[in-house]
């Protein structure tokens, strides 16, 4: 078979994997904590082998356990994901080892912690697959064909774990200017090209990791759902369970569920303001820590089984390996689940918890952890110990109560190593597609826990910045500016909240203020922000200065090429250098998976040359490309086509454009103006006068209120110009500067 052809060869190398890395100093002493992984096998419980079975894990992003009706919840119906429990081993106590997504997937794909694997956070970090083992290479190297599909920006191809499959499908639509929902997809489409792939590789062993991004911020409930739980995380909740059970019931139709080692976990849960962080990434506390675990052997064997004995993500790889058949390699420092007894008995099993997240993006202490059983202790400037069985929600600190407890897992916590905790250098195209999901902070290293703040004591700043952002998301514009600049001026190194002014000011026109702001974050930041780079060479392009322009665009092109060559090919418009504005525009087009507003630069190139046929003839491609990764809508797409096709003298069809950008993009001003005076050409003046109205309000900045002015004056209505002027100045009088 496929799989025991290549077992020796596998076991050669995973020894050979684990020399290299016990000589890096990363696995010291952690089977004194978690069970010698090999030993797992004699305790296994009779579980059957299954050589060459399927495997697919599924990770439902931000699902914490105690959300979910397997677990207890009431508040909600989850039938799919009940009745896949009915057919599974269910293990009550399962936890995260970093509060997360990235460091979270790759213990999934790894079996190791993060100080093991070395990705301790998701920017900063880029998991290196030559030197560590994962279960899809072991897997490839046994036979297996390995695919994934994921939903999130957070774990996209670039972060390393992308190139561990033979097909990792990663595309997540990005449309600027609009809402952070564009930066990831729904779990629908991402299960379609799940099951799609699966069912054109059932013919040979698999390896499929398929991951949705429900129930993540933001949310956006489809009804039924949206009607029955509002727009809350429950809601996000039930529909991740109908992808889910969508997803199964095509395993079923292929004849694959049956046959199949099914593992279906969270990375992480949500704080829910439980301990006052809304999210997560910052706190350790249980909400964020204790995910569901879920596995289902080939043929449903032992389903229906709850364990309560403690369990961990990094059980997932050798859990697997045990059900194919396969030696536990030595690099696993998690242990299978399957020998776990029902109930903790004997030794206890330590489970290891981390986030550096605040000390690298906001200047606070880092946070480690242990759980032993009921018990967890929290390192950090105040340690803290709690009973979770009595006190599930962590509300009483038992520190000084129980000494004793706290001095054994305080030992315990000492075993685990330290690893690489220097981030390399992020970009800034990273960082502010995460803080359109959530994720706060720039990168920062400021010294030792001991003396840095305890970030329990500080989410008061947080909660400021999520005030900041959600005045914003509501479009009142001048009161998220306030905001942001009262953080930053209590916690000035805050690289996120200056981009976001930064953001802010460009939105309303004010491009002297966008520019001093970007350049905070990029002096403050430690680590150079190329996209940063990239934003405030868009600021200087929208000012005139092209020199400064293509110089941030050449200093950033190596890390955020799309970005940067889209910038030199403005640039280069402006100069009026065609050759070479294309030649940039086929570069941000050329990468390995370019998204169709990459491709559309072009088109903006074809029709400063006047070429309006070639223009559409990239919007069409663009189109066809956007539809094979099923992104229903494409910011600028049909903006462009409307513009092209009205030089082409199709007026009906270019109306007909511009309406369906501005239905899916309401904030795209200029998709209103031109259509505006479309329909005054057209001796249609009340068709203008409504069209600039709806303009100011679905986006009423001065900027809009700006472009309104000059699209008045444009047609000689130097009456209605003024008066949009005034409302411009209005605006921007009630923006602090």
């Amino acid at each position: 078979m496929a799989v025991a052809a290549g077992r020796e060869a596998g076991r050669r190398w995973s020894a050979a994997s684990f020399a290299g890395t016990a000589r890096a100093g990363l696995v010291p002493a952690l089977a004194l904590l978690g069970g010698l992984a090999a030993s797992s096998c004699a305790r296994s419980g009779g579980v059957p082998t299954s050589p060459d079975a399927p495997v697919i894990l599924i990770s439902i992003d931000t699902m914490r356990a105690d959300h979910l009706p397997a677990y207890g919840y009431t508040k909600i119906a989850t039938p799919n994901l009940d009745r896949f429990a009915s057919d599974a081993w269910l293990f009550e106590n399962a936890y995260t080892p970093c509060p997360m997504t990235l460091p979270a997937h790759t213990t999934m794909l790894t079996g190791e912690l993060p100080p093991e694997h070395g990705v301790r956070n998701n920017i900063g970090f880029v998991f290196d697959g030559k030197t560590h083992p994962s279960l899809p290479v072991f897997l490839k190297e046994h036979g297996y064909a390995t695919g994934a599909a994921v939903s999130s920006y957070v774990l996209r191809y670039e972060t390393g774990l992308g190139p561990l499959f033979d097909y990792y499908e990663d595309s997540v639509g990005i449309a600027p200017g609009v809402e952070s929902v564009h930066y990831r997809r729904s779990g629908d489409k991402t299960a379609a090209f799940a099951e799609r792939w699966i069912a054109a590789h059932d013919g040979k062993p698999f390896f499929f990791f398929f991951h949705i991004y429900e129930p993540h911020l933001p949310y956006d409930p489809p009804e039924p759902f949206r009607s029955r739980y509002g727009v809350t995380y429950d809601a996000e909740v039930a529909t991740a369970d109908q992808v889910i059970g969508g997803f199964l019931d095509e395993m079923k139709k292929l004849g694959v569920y049956d046959r199949a080692i099914i593992v279906l976990v969270g990375d992480h849960g949500e704080g829910l303001g439980d301990h006052g962080e809304m999210q997560h990434s910052i706190l350790l506390y249980r909400e964020v820590m204790h995910i569901p675990m879920i596995v289902k052997l080939p043929h449903s064997f032992g389903g229906g089984r709850r364990i309560a004995t403690p369990a961990q993500l990094s059980d997932i790889v050798p859990t697997v390996l045990q059900v194919l058949g396969d030696r536990i390699p030595k690099w696993v420092s998690g242990s299978s689940v399957l020998g776990l007894p029902a109930q903790p008995t004997g030794a206890p099993r330590v489970i290891f918890g981390e986030t550096l997240f605040p000390r690298l993006q906001l200047g606070w202490s880092d946070l480690r952890s242990v759980i032993e059983n009921d018990y967890q202790y929290i390192y950090g400037p105040r340690p803290e110990l709690y009973d979770m069985a009595s006190d599930p929600g962590e509300k009483h600190d038992l520190i000084a109560s129980q000494p004793a407890v706290a001095a054994r897992l305080a030992a315990a916590l000492q075993h685990y190593p330290q690893g690489n905790e220097h981030p390399a250098p992020a970009d800034e195209e990273t960082l502010r597609r995460l803080a359109a999901l959530g994720y706060i902070g720039g990168l920062h290293d400021r010294g030792t826990a001991a003396v840095l703040p305890n970030p329990v004591d500080n989410i008061q700043y947080l909660q400021r910045m999520q005030e900041g952002w959600q005045l914003a998301a509501d479009q009142h514009l001048a009161q998220a500016v306030a905001v942001l600049r009262s953080v930053v001026k209590d916690n000035p190194g805050m690289s996120d909240v200056w981009i976001k002014l930064g953001e802010l000011y460009a939105d309303a026109g004010q491009d002297a203020e966008s520019e001093a702001a970007y350049k905070q974050a990029l002096d403050r930041s430690p680590v150079f922000l190329a996209d940063i780079a990239v934003a405030l060479g868009f600021v200087q392009f929208q000012r005139g200065e092209l020199d400064q322009a293509e110089a941030a665009g050449q200093r950033a092109v190596v890390q955020v090429p799309t970005k940067a060559h889209e910038l030199l090919a403005r640039v280069a418009l402006a100069r009026g250098d065609f050759a070479t504005a294309e030649r940039e525009a086929a570069a941000a087009a050329g990468s390995r998976n370019p998204q169709p507003s990459a491709i559309l630069v072009m088109a903006e190139i074809k029709l400063r040359e006047g070429k309006p046929a070639d223009a559409l003839a990239v919007v069409e491609k663009a189109e066809r490309y956007a539809t094979e990764l099923r992104l229903p809508t494409v910011y600028n797409l049909d903006y462009l086509r409307g513009d092209a096709l009205a030089r082409l003298n199709r007026p009906a069809e270019a109306e007909a454009a511009f309406e369906r950008e501005i239905a899916a993009f309401p904030q795209h001003a200029q998709a209103y103006a031109t259509l505006g005076v479309i329909h005054f050409i057209q001796g249609d003046r009340a068709g203008l006068d409504r069209l600039m109205e709806a303009m100011v309000k679905a986006d009423p900045t001065p900027k809009t209120f700006r472009l309104a002015a000059t699209t008045y004056d444009s047609i000689g209505d130097k009456t209605a110009a003024a008066a949009y002027q005034r409302r411009a100045d209005a605006a921007q009088a009630k923006i602090p500067e």
